[in-house]
Protein backbone atom coordinates (compact mmCIF):
# COMPACT_ATOMS: atom_id res chain seq x y z
CA UNK A 1 0.00 0.00 0.00
CA UNK A 2 1.31 3.34 -0.84
CA UNK A 3 0.78 6.38 0.99
CA UNK A 4 -1.44 9.09 -0.70
CA UNK A 5 0.66 12.55 -1.41
CA UNK A 6 -0.79 16.10 -1.55
CA UNK A 7 1.20 16.76 -4.52
CA UNK A 8 0.06 15.33 -7.74
CA UNK A 9 1.85 15.22 -11.22
CA UNK A 10 0.23 18.56 -12.46
CA UNK A 11 1.85 20.64 -9.16
CA UNK A 12 4.64 22.51 -9.17
CA UNK A 13 7.85 21.08 -7.27
CA UNK A 14 7.84 22.09 -3.91
CA UNK A 15 10.73 24.60 -4.23
CA UNK A 16 13.12 26.10 -6.92
CA UNK A 17 16.58 26.41 -6.75
CA UNK A 18 18.23 29.48 -7.66
CA UNK A 19 21.69 30.00 -8.89
CA UNK A 20 23.25 26.45 -7.35
CA UNK A 21 26.69 26.66 -8.38
CA UNK A 22 26.94 29.66 -6.92
CA UNK A 23 30.18 31.21 -5.81
CA UNK A 24 29.09 33.12 -2.34
CA UNK A 25 29.63 31.35 0.74
CA UNK A 26 26.11 32.22 1.67
CA UNK A 27 22.52 30.43 0.99
CA UNK A 28 19.63 32.40 0.82
CA UNK A 29 16.61 30.71 1.92
CA UNK A 30 12.45 32.79 0.98
CA UNK A 31 10.58 30.55 2.73
CA UNK A 32 6.75 32.32 1.83
CA UNK A 33 8.12 33.05 -1.98
CA UNK A 34 5.35 30.91 -3.48
CA UNK A 35 1.16 30.82 -3.36
CA UNK A 36 0.35 27.92 -5.36
CA UNK A 37 -1.78 25.15 -3.83
CA UNK A 38 -1.56 21.89 -4.69
CA UNK A 39 -4.79 21.16 -6.59
CA UNK A 40 -6.06 18.17 -4.11
CA UNK A 41 -6.55 21.28 -2.16
CA UNK A 42 -8.96 23.50 -4.29
CA UNK A 43 -7.24 26.80 -3.98
CA UNK A 44 -8.17 25.95 0.03
CA UNK A 45 -12.18 27.28 -0.95
CA UNK A 46 -10.38 30.75 -1.41
CA UNK A 47 -10.44 33.22 -4.90
CA UNK A 48 -7.25 33.98 -5.70
CA UNK A 49 -7.72 37.70 -4.78
CA UNK A 50 -7.34 36.13 -1.48
CA UNK A 51 -4.33 34.16 -2.01
CA UNK A 52 -2.65 36.69 -4.21
CA UNK A 53 -2.54 39.37 -0.40
CA UNK A 54 0.23 39.03 2.20
CA UNK A 55 -2.04 36.74 4.32
CA UNK A 56 -1.24 34.16 1.12
CA UNK A 57 2.26 34.55 0.68
CA UNK A 58 5.55 37.42 1.32
CA UNK A 59 4.67 39.84 -1.85
CA UNK A 60 8.17 40.36 -3.28
CA UNK A 61 10.41 38.46 -1.58
CA UNK A 62 11.00 36.01 -4.01
CA UNK A 63 11.99 38.99 -6.34
CA UNK A 64 14.10 40.12 -4.04
CA UNK A 65 15.99 36.80 -3.46
CA UNK A 66 16.34 36.71 -6.72
CA UNK A 67 17.87 39.89 -7.21
CA UNK A 68 20.29 39.35 -3.98
CA UNK A 69 21.09 36.08 -5.19
CA UNK A 70 22.48 37.48 -8.45
CA UNK A 71 24.37 40.61 -6.87
CA UNK A 72 25.59 37.74 -4.25
CA UNK A 73 26.49 35.13 -6.78
CA UNK A 74 24.77 32.98 -4.14
CA UNK A 75 22.36 30.06 -4.04
CA UNK A 76 18.77 30.57 -2.78
CA UNK A 77 16.03 28.17 -2.58
CA UNK A 78 12.45 30.01 -3.20
CA UNK A 79 9.78 27.76 -1.62
CA UNK A 80 6.66 27.30 -3.80
CA UNK A 81 3.68 26.94 -1.81
CA UNK A 82 1.42 29.24 -0.16
CA UNK A 83 2.16 29.89 3.83
CA UNK A 84 -1.33 28.53 4.08
CA UNK A 85 -0.42 25.74 3.06
CA UNK A 86 2.90 25.20 4.87
CA UNK A 87 4.52 27.17 6.92
CA UNK A 88 7.91 26.14 6.80
CA UNK A 89 9.22 28.29 10.00
CA UNK A 90 7.55 25.55 12.07
CA UNK A 91 8.28 22.06 12.64
CA UNK A 92 5.69 19.69 10.55
CA UNK A 93 3.88 18.35 14.04
CA UNK A 94 3.47 22.07 15.17
CA UNK A 95 -0.55 22.48 15.33
CA UNK A 96 0.53 26.00 13.31
CA UNK A 97 2.17 23.91 10.98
Amino acid sequence: MTEPTLLGPQDPPPFTVIGAQGASPYLLIADHAGQAVPAALDQLGLPQAELDRHIGWDIGIAGTTRALAALLDATAILQTYSRLVIDCNRPLEAPGS
